[in-house]
């Protein structure tokens, strides 16, 4: 298991935001590059179904693990503590594979969301696995207690209808901490865990 991370790095991006945008911190899978262009072709393909929709950008693509919270700053404990949390982590990787279309969020403004509505066993420990970490390093308030793993693809109307798709298969090579900066194109990583072979 490696991990990466650059302080002096981390020292700028603090010290470089604007202060009173919101700041999200995640854990999170990241689809390979081949992925990420099979999901955009998926989502080319629901164009149809789903004019209206307001895509995300494929580099924004992601898989939530563990959402850590919110906050109008920075909180570089938080962050300390997140990585402090994954020191010798050890797990294999895991497949996942995403074969239904879920909305899900907030009923005004839902996501259009890549899901398994039913992950594997290992899945779930993976998962599982990094929630234990997390709590024993304290993020109790912010850890989730149910896991469906979801990919965001777009932004629809309210009430809109899921329809099938084809399945597409995750094969991560690492967990990433991330951070979203309000009004930020594309996300910072702070940290990145290499599954073990």
């Amino acid at each position: 298991m490696s991990a990466s991370s650059a302080p002096s790095q981390q020292g700028d991006l603090f010290g470089g935001p604007r202060p009173g945008r919101r700041h999200s911190l995640f854990f999170a899978l990241m689809p390979s590059d081949e992925e990420r262009r099979a999901i955009s072709r998926l989502a080319d393909s629901l164009y149809g179904a789903y004019p209206q929709a307001r895509r995300v950008k494929a580099s924004r693509y992601h898989l939530t693990l563990h959402f850590l919270g919110e906050s109008d700053e920075p909180r570089l404990d938080l962050v300390r503590a997140a990585c402090d949390a994954m020191q010798d982590w050890q797990a294999e990787p895991v497949a996942i594979t995403l074969d239904h279309l879920l909305c899900l969020g907030n009923p005004k403004n839902p996501a259009l969301t890549l899901a398994s509505l039913h992950p594997t066993a290992s899945v779930v420990a993976f998962w599982r696995g990094l929630q234990q970490r997390l709590l024993r390093a304290g993020f109790k308030q912010h850890v989730g207690r149910s896991f469906v793993p979801h990919l965001t693809l777009a932004y629809v109307p309210p009430r809109t209808a899921p329809v099938d798709v084809a399945p597409v298969v995750l094969h991560p090579q690492a967990v990433h901490l991330l951070q979203g900066i309000e009004g930020e194109p594309e996300y910072q990583q702070l940290g990145e865990w290499v599954l073990q072979r």
